[in-house]
């Protein structure tokens, strides 16, 4: 069930959403609607029944949170991720889901508006293995630390992970210290997912905030804002924009 979580907020935190709820419970509130997507923040406790489905017409993609959740995406081989990776179910291939590790297994989930589950998935036949030998973007599973070992964390650096008819989504490692000028996007919603670190963002017309690890920002289309990484430590950030045409 979702429940009505504040839609669209300016920073949604991950230690408030945890705190909203008992450990081991099901959940799910819905933190975004930019007019691309709807966005849901799950949560599935080991033993929670899968419900696997089709969608035919759209990816359907999700950034793994707390714990560990086992993904079987089409015919390929179930998948183990961690915090920070990224896994997508491409349109028309079924996606089954089962939490397997922490008292909360945790992702959210970018949709369509529109989605349903009223397309039930059908068990493959057989299971092929998911090649890690390819790289970005929308792989069925992106793994975070595969992106730290091949750039490394004395840089700054960017990588394209989802990229299709809905969305352009980029991690993004920044130094401490480091800080971005004044942007603005005059035709889309633009929202952020910290996976590491602590990031002030500068909204026109507001205070300042640090978001954390695990915390959501959104900026709507028009508003002015620019970015800082806080701290000693280094940050990374998932920005999930329109798709480049």
């Amino acid at each position: 069930m979702v429940s009505a979580a504040p839609m669209n907020s300016r920073i949604t935190r991950h230690s408030e959403i945890m705190g909203r709820h008992g450990e081991g419970e099901s959940w799910a509130e819905q933190l975004l609607e930019d007019g691309r997507n709807r966005a849901v923040w799950i949560s599935g406790p080991p033993g929670t029944p899968p419900d696997p489905h089709i969608h035919p017409d759209f990816n359907e993609w999700w950034i793994a949170l707390d714990g560990r959740t086992q993904w079987q995406i089409g015919q390929y081989e179930p998948v183990l991720s961690n915090w920070g990776d990224i896994i997508m179910a491409p349109a028309g291939f079924a996606h089954d889901i089962r939490p397997k590790e922490g008292v909360q297994a945790i992702r959210f989930g970018v949709t369509h508006p529109n989605s349903n589950h009223d397309i039930k998935g059908v068990p493959p036949c057989r299971l092929i293995p998911v090649d890690d030998g390819q790289s970005s973007p929308n792989l069925i599973h992106t793994k975070l630390k595969v992106l730290v070992d091949r750039n490394g964390t004395s840089t700054d650096w960017s990588e394209i992970v989802v990229s299709d008819n809905r969305n352009y989504a980029t991690y993004t490692h920044e130094l401490p210290g480091r800080s971005s000028g004044s942007k603005m996007h005059s035709e889309e919603n633009r929202w952020w997912v910290v996976v590491k670190g602590k990031i002030t963002w500068s909204v026109e017309g507001e205070d300042s905030f640090v978001a954390d690890t695990g915390d959501v920002v959104y900026v709507e289309q028009g508003k002015s804002y620019s970015t800082a990484t806080t701290g000693e430590s280094s940050s990374i950030r998932l920005t999930v924009s329109a798709p480049v045409i």
